[in-house]
């Protein structure tokens, strides 16, 4: 199927061809949306957390829907934490 031709049928390969292209490109989103821990200050980071918390409660989105929203706060919150470097003893 072709954009300037809608009317014609998407064959079965070429549906999955675009599920295959979407999927990656939501991938590609999502790593892009989780690196923002890195760029935010901490009281802009915690804001971001708390509202994908809260859409992760909003019961006007699907149960599905609720778990992507508390799975980004999660990873957010994962890569926000602060890096403990164990110093080395073994010199």
């Amino acid at each position: 199927m072709t954009a300037d031709k809608p009317e014609e049928a998407m064959t079965f390969g070429e549906l999955l061809a675009l599920i295959g292209e979407q999927q990656r490109r939501l991938t590609v989103l999502e790593n892009a949306f989780s690196y923002l821990a890195f760029c935010l200050d901490d009281k802009s980071n915690q804001l971001l957390i708390h509202s994908l918390r809260l859409e992760a409660q909003n019961q006007n989105h699907d149960e599905g829907m609720q778990q992507h929203f508390a799975r980004l706060a999660a990873e957010l919150e994962k890569r926000h934490a602060p890096v403990k470097i164990q110093p080395d003893t073994t010199l």
